[in-house]
């Protein structure tokens, strides 16, 4: 599974600080000292590089054009906020963003570097994707991963939630450590509630493909190829509440047995791996289904085993 951290860091603090640094290169006033010493750096390269007028009117309004847009997005935060003024995560923006400025208007990042900003803000993006991709009002979906599975989705929703308490108890203190664990309630109250009910479009499609591959049996003139009785399987398995709850217990212990320093990541993350495929499987002792369904919910494990190497 490939990140596209750039894309996921927008709305960011880092990605705030890089634009106000290209505005400032832009708007810096040309002095008669400053034009001197470029002069001499130019005739040291060898090279005499004159911008146009055009040129600089372009690049002029292609900086008012990012002002513009900035403007634009705050005004749509200031709205959401009025709209949602309990629930930071019913705002307009990423689950990562809602966290990361959060944490700034804090003065979190006031003394860090810009590679400490990163280095902080890539964690956040990792233990945010899941969510990102489901569960914000502005969703982050990449063309080369696909939709969360309904059980890898409530993984996604524990380990990550259960990340951000160790992320504050690792880099957060003081009282914005009181603000950020509440912060946290916060982001697995809302979450909850949107993973309500929830199925990719690919558990929906398998669904409807095994009623219909049902349905025609009798009139069908060749077999099943293996793949659509894999689809037919995938389709037909239905998940217990009970067997829902008894696994998000035990995510939870692995969860726990990690922050606490009881357990190792890849140990940790194998038998979490091994619940998730015993839910989305319904329970099932069908290898072929076992593999299919371990497969499907990989990433979501793999994001996790990344975030916590991290984090203990």
């Amino acid at each position: 599974m490939r990140i596209d951290y750039e894309t996921e860091r927008a709305g960011g603090v880092y990605s705030e600080r890089m634009l106000r640094k290209s505005q400032s290169i832009w708007q810096m006033p040309s002095t008669p000292e400053s034009l001197k010493k470029e002069e001499t750096e130019a005739r040291l390269r060898g090279v005499d590089v004159t911008i146009s007028p055009e040129s600089m009117e372009y690049m002029e309004k292609v900086n008012e054009r990012k002002e513009a847009a900035q403007k634009e997005r705050e005004r749509l935060q200031k709205e959401w906020e009025m709209q949602n003024p309990q629930n930071p995560f019913g705002r307009m923006g990423t689950q990562f963003s809602i966290i990361s400025n959060a944490l700034a208007e804090h003065g979190f990042y006031d003394n860090m570097s810009d590679d400490e900003v990163l280095e902080i803000e890539n964690l956040l993006v990792n233990i945010t994707h899941g969510m990102n991709s489901v569960c914000g009002t502005v969703k982050v979906i990449s063309p080369d991963s696909e939709q969360l599975t309904s059980q890898a989705a409530k993984f996604e929703l524990e380990s990550s939630t259960a990340a951000l308490r160790q992320f504050s108890q690792k880099y957060v203190s003081g009282e914005m450590q009181d603000f950020f664990n509440n912060l946290v309630d916060q982001y697995y109250e809302h979450n909850s509630k949107v993973l309500e009910g929830y199925q990719s479009s690919r558990e929906t499609s398998n669904e409807l493909l095994a009623a219909i591959y049902e349905k025609t049996a009798s009139n069908r003139r060749a077999p099943l190829s293996e793949n659509e009785k894999m689809i037919q399987m995938a389709g037909k398995v239905k998940v217990d509440e009970e067997d829902e709850k008894e696994a998000i217990k035990e995510w939870r212990k692995c969860l726990k047995a990690l922050a606490d320093g009881k357990g190792e990541v890849g140990e940790m993350m194998g038998r979490m791996s091994d619940i998730l495929k015993m839910l989305a499987s319904g329970n099932s002792e069908n290898k072929q289904l076992l593999n299919y369904v371990e497969q499907w919910n990989s990433p979501a494990i793999e994001n996790a085993r990344k975030y916590w190497s991290v984090l203990v």
